[in-house]
């Protein structure tokens, strides 16, 4: 991380053993990470620096919250050897036939849906404020 980053501060990695619904007693950050643990984004974006990113899988649907809020917008994925891919992007999210994601059903079920093409991780950026 050291070596990608674009700032001059030094990098910090901290992992907070707590409710993430919860209010956090945190200072705004670069990097959020949700995997495997439902609605991370969402409940978390405040703490998210403008121009940071969410990374995230869509096993409970934060990936599909994270793509349908204005508050995001998906700049890549990662591939099967962990690369960054920036193409192509207008490829994912999409269901078969041309239906549209019902939002209300992924919150309420929290799983996301089977799309016609999907891979383990998004990257999103979180847009200016």
């Amino acid at each position: 991380m050291d070596q990608r980053k674009e700032y001059d501060e030094p990098c910090t990695i901290e992992f907070f053993g707590q409710d993430y619904t919860q209010p956090l007693d945190i200072e705004p950050v670069d990097l959020i990470i949700s995997q495997y643990a439902g609605f991370v984004g969402q409940a978390t974006k405040q703490y998210l620096k403008p121009r940071g990113i969410l990374l995230c899988n869509d096993s409970h649907g934060d990936a599909t919250l994270a793509q349908f809020d204005k508050t995001f917008e998906l700049i890549g994925v990662m591939g099967s050897t962990n690369e960054l891919i920036q193409t192509g992007l207008d490829d994912y999210f999409r269901l078969p036939k041309g239906k549209d994601v019902d939002v209300a059903e992924v919150k309420k079920t929290m799983k996301g849906p089977m799309y016609t093409k999907s891979v383990e991780n998004y990257v999103f950026q979180k847009r200016r404020d």
